[in-house]
């Protein structure tokens, strides 16, 4: 006894070679369009596929190469801008106190000049002051000494000599200007 599925699967069977026909010409004809398909391609296609590819590789390349290039020049610009920054400030800060010490040392130059031209006052003054003081002196000596004279005219008329009375009155002044 056949069972249904068996006669159909026999069915397929007889069905299936006259599909799946081998034909050996076909194959090698097959083969043959592929092998002339792949030269022609490998010759006209491959080749500038290839050349372009090495070449968009080459440029990317060489623009890796120049960021890194542009890069390490960025780098070094801003470590000489830094640098140059550092060097100014030092230099602002070396000018800055240089021209301290010089307005301090100007300050002290300008404090002894005021205080010897105060010396040289004081002293110009104290001797104007010593000249009116013996200058009153003087007169003051002279001044005692014609009233001296004058009161030893009046207390003593006739006594004393010319002589005398100037001896008398030259001591006089002598002590006053002692005094």
């Amino acid at each position: 006894m056949e069972t249904p599925f068996i006669l159909a699967s026999a069915a397929q069977s007889a069905d299936t070679s006259s599909v799946m026909n081998f034909n050996e010409l076909v194959v090698a004809l097959t083969w043959l369009a592929f092998l002339i398909a792949f030269v022609v391609l490998g010759k006209l296609l491959w080749k500038p596929i290839l050349r372009y590819l090495e070449s968009r590789e080459e440029e990317i390349r060489s623009s890796l190469d120049d960021a890194a290039a542009a890069r390490k020049a960025a780098e070094e610009a801003d470590a000489k801008a830094a640098q140059t920054i550092a060097d100014a400030e030092r230099d602002a800060r070396a000018q800055a106190d240089s021209i301290a010490a010089a307005t301090r040392k100007h300050i002290a130059e300008m404090e002894t000049e005021a205080r010897e031209a105060i010396a040289a006052k004081r002293r110009a003054a104290d001797v104007a002051l010593e000249e009116e003081r013996a200058a009153a002196m003087r007169k003051l000596s002279e001044k005692a000494g014609g009233e001296i004279a004058a009161a030893l005219e009046r207390m003593l008329p006739g006594l004393l000599t010319d002589a005398q009375r100037q001896d008398y009155q030259d001591k006089i002044a002598a002590d006053v200007r002692l005094g």
